[in-house]
Protein backbone atom coordinates (compact mmCIF):
# COMPACT_ATOMS: atom_id res chain seq x y z
CA UNK A 1 0.00 0.00 0.00
CA UNK A 2 1.17 3.24 -0.50
CA UNK A 3 1.61 6.44 1.50
CA UNK A 4 0.58 9.02 0.47
CA UNK A 5 3.00 12.48 1.39
CA UNK A 6 1.17 15.72 0.74
CA UNK A 7 2.35 18.09 -1.34
CA UNK A 8 3.84 21.39 -0.18
CA UNK A 9 2.26 23.75 -2.45
CA UNK A 10 4.37 27.16 -2.61
CA UNK A 11 1.55 30.12 -2.34
CA UNK A 12 4.07 32.75 -3.89
CA UNK A 13 3.07 33.47 -7.22
CA UNK A 14 5.96 33.11 -10.35
CA UNK A 15 6.29 36.75 -10.63
CA UNK A 16 7.22 37.47 -7.30
CA UNK A 17 9.71 35.04 -6.68
CA UNK A 18 13.07 36.44 -6.32
CA UNK A 19 15.81 34.91 -8.38
CA UNK A 20 18.91 32.63 -7.24
CA UNK A 21 20.64 35.19 -8.44
CA UNK A 22 19.38 38.00 -6.67
CA UNK A 23 18.84 36.24 -3.53
CA UNK A 24 23.06 34.99 -3.45
CA UNK A 25 23.04 38.92 -4.68
CA UNK A 26 21.48 40.04 -1.53
CA UNK A 27 21.28 37.62 1.27
CA UNK A 28 24.94 36.12 0.93
CA UNK A 29 27.10 38.55 -1.55
CA UNK A 30 30.62 36.68 -0.56
CA UNK A 31 29.37 33.52 -1.84
CA UNK A 32 28.26 34.79 -4.77
CA UNK A 33 31.21 36.57 -5.53
CA UNK A 34 32.91 33.01 -4.86
CA UNK A 35 30.58 30.92 -7.36
CA UNK A 36 31.41 33.68 -9.87
CA UNK A 37 35.46 33.60 -9.32
CA UNK A 38 34.40 29.60 -9.21
CA UNK A 39 32.44 29.59 -12.27
CA UNK A 40 35.62 31.48 -14.38
CA UNK A 41 37.90 29.28 -12.87
CA UNK A 42 35.95 26.33 -14.22
CA UNK A 43 35.33 27.64 -17.04
CA UNK A 44 39.28 28.29 -18.12
CA UNK A 45 40.23 24.49 -16.77
CA UNK A 46 37.35 22.66 -18.85
CA UNK A 47 38.43 24.58 -21.85
CA UNK A 48 42.27 24.26 -21.32
CA UNK A 49 41.89 20.16 -20.44
CA UNK A 50 38.69 19.36 -22.65
CA UNK A 51 37.92 17.57 -19.15
CA UNK A 52 34.75 17.79 -17.09
CA UNK A 53 34.44 19.37 -14.28
CA UNK A 54 31.79 20.67 -11.73
CA UNK A 55 30.47 23.47 -9.75
CA UNK A 56 28.35 23.03 -6.64
CA UNK A 57 26.46 26.06 -4.33
CA UNK A 58 25.21 24.00 -1.48
CA UNK A 59 22.53 26.49 0.75
CA UNK A 60 21.39 24.66 3.82
CA UNK A 61 18.73 26.55 5.43
CA UNK A 62 16.33 26.52 9.01
CA UNK A 63 13.83 27.63 10.43
CA UNK A 64 15.12 29.41 13.95
CA UNK A 65 12.41 28.10 16.47
CA UNK A 66 10.57 30.68 18.76
CA UNK A 67 11.15 33.53 16.33
CA UNK A 68 8.61 33.93 13.60
CA UNK A 69 10.44 34.28 9.73
CA UNK A 70 13.96 33.71 11.16
CA UNK A 71 15.98 31.72 9.01
CA UNK A 72 19.71 30.57 9.40
CA UNK A 73 21.37 30.11 6.79
CA UNK A 74 24.85 28.28 5.56
CA UNK A 75 26.43 28.13 2.32
CA UNK A 76 29.26 26.88 0.74
CA UNK A 77 30.99 26.82 -3.17
CA UNK A 78 32.71 23.83 -4.07
CA UNK A 79 34.49 23.28 -6.91
CA UNK A 80 36.04 20.24 -8.87
CA UNK A 81 38.29 21.13 -11.50
CA UNK A 82 39.76 19.11 -13.87
CA UNK A 83 43.40 18.88 -13.68
CA UNK A 84 45.81 18.96 -17.20
CA UNK A 85 47.43 15.43 -18.05
CA UNK A 86 51.09 14.97 -16.61
CA UNK A 87 53.64 13.83 -18.98
CA UNK A 88 55.23 10.91 -18.17
CA UNK A 89 58.96 10.61 -17.16
CA UNK A 90 61.48 7.43 -17.83
CA UNK A 91 63.73 7.17 -14.53
CA UNK A 92 66.60 4.79 -13.50
CA UNK A 93 67.58 3.16 -10.77
CA UNK A 94 71.28 3.42 -9.15
CA UNK A 95 72.38 0.91 -7.22
CA UNK A 96 71.94 3.31 -4.36
CA UNK A 97 68.58 3.60 -4.86
CA UNK A 98 68.05 6.56 -6.24
CA UNK A 99 66.59 7.73 -9.44
CA UNK A 100 68.26 9.13 -12.51
CA UNK A 101 67.68 9.98 -16.07
CA UNK A 102 70.44 8.31 -17.40
CA UNK A 103 70.95 4.89 -16.94
CA UNK A 104 73.85 4.00 -14.84
CA UNK A 105 75.11 0.76 -16.27
CA UNK A 106 75.34 2.44 -19.81
CA UNK A 107 78.74 3.97 -21.06
CA UNK A 108 79.25 7.56 -21.59
CA UNK A 109 81.04 9.10 -24.45
CA UNK A 110 83.04 11.53 -23.95
CA UNK A 111 82.46 15.23 -25.56
CA UNK A 112 79.09 14.20 -25.39
CA UNK A 113 76.34 15.92 -23.37
CA UNK A 114 72.67 16.03 -23.12
CA UNK A 115 70.09 19.10 -23.45
CA UNK A 116 70.23 19.70 -20.31
CA UNK A 117 74.19 20.10 -19.85
CA UNK A 118 74.23 21.88 -23.08
CA UNK A 119 71.47 24.32 -21.54
CA UNK A 120 73.79 24.93 -18.57
CA UNK A 121 76.57 25.38 -20.74
CA UNK A 122 74.85 27.94 -22.63
CA UNK A 123 74.37 29.87 -19.31
CA UNK A 124 78.21 29.62 -18.34
CA UNK A 125 79.76 30.38 -21.42
CA UNK A 126 81.50 27.33 -21.91
CA UNK A 127 79.82 26.83 -25.62
CA UNK A 128 82.18 26.74 -28.74
CA UNK A 129 80.75 27.77 -31.74
CA UNK A 130 82.00 26.69 -35.21
CA UNK A 131 82.82 28.46 -37.92
CA UNK A 132 80.77 27.89 -40.82
CA UNK A 133 82.25 26.11 -43.62
CA UNK A 134 82.38 28.88 -46.72
CA UNK A 135 79.20 28.21 -48.42
CA UNK A 136 80.36 26.81 -52.82
CA UNK A 137 77.89 27.86 -55.75
CA UNK A 138 76.02 25.14 -57.02
CA UNK A 139 77.29 24.09 -60.18
CA UNK A 140 74.70 22.76 -63.06
CA UNK A 141 75.11 19.05 -63.95
CA UNK A 142 75.15 17.79 -67.47
CA UNK A 143 74.87 14.59 -68.97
Amino acid sequence: MESTVPKLINPTLQAKRQSVVDFLKNAVPSVAEEATDALNDLVHATTETGKAGELVIKIKMRPIGGKAGQMELEADVKTKLPQPTRGKTILFATPDNNLQRTDPRQQTLEGVRDVSQESIAQQQGEVRTVAPEPKQSLRAVTH
